[in-house]
């Protein structure tokens, strides 16, 4: 049988390998945006970066709807993150859906109902989330996402550093990538939680 200690260090460096991998894919991405404008210009809201945004927020929703599955105590807290997330994958085509609000508005009613539904443990969902260690990780996608990439990608800012040059390409590049990779930590954060998750509830089940 494999040393537990190597076991360890073996599986650690498969994440750095996988999320490696992950960062390079959504790079090249990235690349592809900046040598290949669409109609709506660089970065625009038919771009391969939005679609990959929608496609990670699609991915979040799923992962967190799958990790309540496995440890009831956090079902509550990861069900309402998982609708919030659903919620944003919709809201992210805005520009191409005029109705969108109308389709995210039964979502918004069922976040509402779900917080009224398990007001009772609610709490101690949150609690029991919290004392995972990976659930740090949605503390840094949550920084990067929407509080560093909005004060990022500010107009004012981009004039001052680009001042007679700038360019509103170059913004949105900058905005764009730093959310791309906010939503990419977010990722990382929901699958190692929901390896987390698997994990504990295997050796519940070989102690029972």
């Amino acid at each position: 049988m494999m040393n537990t200690s190597l076991r360890t260090i073996l599986l650690f460096s498969v994440r750095i390998v996988v999320y490696s991998g992950l960062m390079v894919l959504l790079n090249q991405i990235f690349l592809y945006d900046a040598t290949h404008p669409t109609s709506t210009g660089k970065f625009g809201e038919v771009s391969a970066t939005e679609i990959a945004q929608e496609a990670i927020l699609f991915l979040l929703g799923l992962v967190f709807l799958v990790t309540g599955r496995f440890n009831k105590a956090i079902s509550p807290i990861t069900k309402l993150i998982s609708v919030f997330f659903f919620m944003a994958f919709i809201r992210e085509f805005n520009n191409q859906i005029d109705f969108w609000f109308y389709l995210v508005l039964p979502l918004i009613v069922l976040f509402v109902w779900m917080i009224f539904q398990y007001r009772k443990s609610l709490i101690s969902s949150i609690i029991e989330l919290l004392k995972i260690p990976e659930t740090a990780y949605l503390v840094t996608g949550f920084l990067v996402t929407f509080v560093f990439s909005r004060f990022f990608g500010r107009t004012k800012l981009w004039e001052a550093i680009l001042e007679t040059d700038y360019n509103r390409w170059g913004k949105n590049a900058a905005e764009e990538g730093i959310e791309l990779l906010g939503y990419s930590l977010f990722l990382i954060a929901g699958i190692e939680i929901l390896l987390a998750v698997i994990k504990s509830s295997k050796k519940q089940t070989s102690t029972d």
